[in-house]
Formats: structure tokens, sequence, C-alpha cells
């Protein structure tokens, strides 16, 4: 962290990255999740929808860097164990394994597509309140992504014919 911004945020960065290894760790989980049940879908989703959802794994893994390159700005490193991930994530159990039909898979994913929605909603709103612009910046970026996510998931949802 450059001197400038160890003077502007203070302890403050602390906060910061403390909440954006949190998202990290949510992003390489639902990374994991998409990439898991994109390469083993069951059903009508392996052909209609499973390289979409590798596709999405690739869009989070994405955020994960950019989350990992901000907290390596802040003075910091990432979590780099998967054990870790999940003390720290926020979406709670994420067994793949369990979703693998194209309505499960989708379902799952709206919840924590949703959350993700409220965590960089409060990620942004913290990071103004500090005075961390540069976070501020990130957050609204991925915020806008996963809010784009969200919507596609029930679109798609809603568009299923087998309810």
């Amino acid at each position: 962290m450059g001197k400038t911004e160890k003077r502007l945020l203070g302890k403050n960065a602390q906060v910061i990255v403390d909440i954006l290894k949190k998202a990290y760790s949510d992003e390489m989980r639902i990374f994991h999740y998409f990439w898991y049940v994109g390469i083993n879908m069951e059903g009508i989703g392996l052909v209609t929808y499973a390289q979409a959802l590798k596709t999405q794994a690739t869009g989070e893994l994405m955020h994960g860097e950019l989350l990992a390159n901000r907290i390596a700005e802040l003075g910091s490193r990432a979590p780099s164990d998967p054990s870790e991930w999940e003390k720290l994530s926020t979406i709670g159990p994420l067994d793949p394994a369990k979703h693998l039909t194209l309505r499960s898979a989708l379902e799952r994913a709206l919840e924590f597509e949703g959350k993700a929605v409220e965590n960089y909603n409060a990620l942004a709103k913290k990071a103004l309140e500090l005075g961390d612009f540069v976070t501020y910046n990130l957050a609204t970026t991925i915020l806008a992504d996963e809010v784009k996510d969200e919507q596609h998931t029930e679109d798609v949802l809603s568009s299923l014919e087998v309810k």
C-alpha cells in the first residue's frame, strides 16, 4: 500500500481487507460450484446449459482475481486455503455434487447470486463510508456483474418448462 493510501485509510485498511477476504472466499467457492456443475451436470442441462455454467465460472474467477489484487494493494494476501474460504465465506454450504440437475443448480445459484448482490452492495457502502474510493469502484463494478447474473438466472429459471 502506498504511503498516501496508508495515510488516507489508516486502520480502516484492515476493515476493508477483512471484507475483501470474505468476498474473495465467496468468489472462489462459487467459481468451484459453477465449474464442477458445468463439468458434471446431468439430464437436459448437460446439453443445454453446462457450457454456460463453465463460462460463468470464469467470470467468478475474474472477480476473485480483482479482489486478490485489491487485497494485495492494501498490503495483505488473499486466503490460499480452501478450508479458510469456507470459514470466511458468507454463502453457507455449497456442495455442487448435490445440484447437478439444471433446476437444482440454478435454484442454488440464485441463492448465492442474491447473497453476492447484498454483499457487494454492503462493501460499496462501507468503502464509501471509510473513504476508500478504489474499493468502492471495485465493489460497484462487481456488483453490476452480480446483478446481471442474478437477473439472468431468474430469467432462465422462469422459462424452464418443467416446474
